[in-house]
């Protein structure tokens, strides 16, 4: 009898081991802005990538932005603030800043919310708040269906700085290719 390729086991090396991602590339002159109110930026928790120039400054929508591109914007939302962002301030708060990220996306940009946890820790009952998990996830398809934003949960630092990263270099080069 043959055995299946899934029931051999592997023999090269490099399926015995995770894949290392290449670093990220940046353009010469790309500078990411990070908002002075980000404190706790996983870019600043190790030394920045390579060639990545950062500046703090105000972002007019979001965490964060592409110099000279008003088009780009993610949010970022930590454990804590998000079960807020998504109840007591929805009406007020979020909804002013998600109408600004669909105006962006509906003029031709790209916003996304980063929520720096795993999506498990988030949809379950929390220890020092009544906030149903229910609400968090309706909140969060609103985001996604209502508004147009990318929502992305991060498990880690060197996640969410991926995922910002490759998202403004992507935009970047996007931008600069009409």
């Amino acid at each position: 009898m043959r055995k299946s390729p899934s029931d051999r086991p592997f023999t090269n090396s490099k399926f015995l081991k995770p894949y290392t991602l290449k670093p990220t590339v940046f353009p010469p002159d790309f500078c990411l802005i990070v908002d002075t109110r980000e404190q706790a930026s996983p870019l600043f928790v190790q030394k920045p990538p390579k060639g990545l120039m950062v500046m703090r400054d105000t972002c007019k929508v979001g965490d964060y932005m592409v110099r000279s591109m008003e088009n780009f914007s993610i949010e970022k939302k930590y454990y804590g603030d998000l079960f807020s962002y998504c109840t007591t301030e929805w009406e007020g708060k979020t909804k002013r800043k998600l109408e600004q990220m669909k105006s962006i996306i509906s003029n031709g940009g790209w916003c996304g919310l980063l929520i720096d946890n795993r999506e498990s820790d988030i949809f379950k009952w929390q220890e020092h708040t009544s906030i149903h998990p229910e609400s968090v996830r309706g909140a969060l398809n609103s985001i996604r269906m209502r508004y147009g934003v990318h929502v992305y949960f991060s498990p880690s630092k060197e996640h969410s700085m991926r995922f910002i990263l490759d998202s403004a270099v992507k935009w970047y080069n996007i931008q600069h290719e009409l």
